[in-house]
């Protein structure tokens, strides 16, 4: 029985298939971790891991990756197993600035300033 792995893909939180939080838990998303926010500074964050979520290719939780992965694009494949196994083509990905890319995909540019050259009288 072959793993597959996952990694979080932008800013989409995809839920752990089967994970049901208890009462004052947070959720579980694959690849994501969390972070408790501070009381009137902000809620809960969940960042990426760098580590790659694993299931069993047999099981529910990854028959729904599967889905979720061919049908929204909502995961990166962490290899090409499991890229094949939800029929996408593989992309290789890197741990930028906190969250996973594809490795050819450049830096964001930097915001430029836009000014205008006044008329030299």
């Amino acid at each position: 029985m072959a793993l597959l792995r996952f990694y979080a893909r932008a800013d989409l939180l995809v839920y752990v298939p089967g994970a049901r939080p208890g009462q004052g838990e947070s959720p579980r998303y694959v690849g994501r971790g969390f972070v408790r926010g501070e009381p009137n500074k902000g809620g809960a964050q969940y960042p990426a891991l760098k580590e790659a979520f694993e299931c069993d290719e047999d099981s529910d939780a990854a028959r729904r990756l599967v889905k979720l992965t061919r049908r929204d694009g909502s995961l990166w494949p962490a290899d090409a197993t499991t890229a094949a196994a939800c029929g996408v083509e593989f992309t290789p990905v890197e741990f930028r600035d906190g969250a996973w890319l594809a490795k050819s995909a450049a830096p964001a540019p930097a915001l430029a300033r836009v000014t205008e050259k006044k008329a030299e009288s």
